[in-house]
């Protein structure tokens, strides 16, 4: 039986959480590259990050607009949600602000309107 699927704004902040280097997010973030710890299988996936083989073989699918937060290495033990990127960016800049990293949070802070790059 997998995990508990917690909502998307926490789905995130797990991800946020257990990644160590913060000021690499950004730079994920701004180029729309997930990452993933390796200790408890928390990380962030872009729809580009998946390859030929996810894609054809294991027909997944992440929608423009959107990013896969999970925990626990993902199905079938863990969990995946569905995050609109502009909250996954929202909830990244508020870790920064909690942490006094003013410059990197304006940094992905998400304009009023954007829906993302695509």
């Amino acid at each position: 039986m997998g995990k508990r699927v917690p909502d998307p704004a926490f789905a995130a902040l797990a991800a946020i959480r257990h990644w160590s280097d913060k000021s690499q997010l950004v730079r994920f973030a701004i180029a729309r590259n997930g990452f993933r710890d390796t200790d408890g299988g928390f990380g962030i996936t872009y729809p580009e990050d998946l390859d030929e083989h996810d894609r054809e073989v294991e027909a997944r699918r992440i929608q423009e607009g959107f990013v896969l937060a999970y925990g626990f290495w993902g199905s079938p033990l863990g969990y995946e949600v569905l995050v609109p990127e502009w909250l996954y960016r929202d909830v990244l800049a508020e870790v920064f602000e909690c942490l006094g990293m003013w410059r990197e949070a304006a940094s992905v802070r998400v304009p009023e309107g954007w829906l993302g790059s695509g």
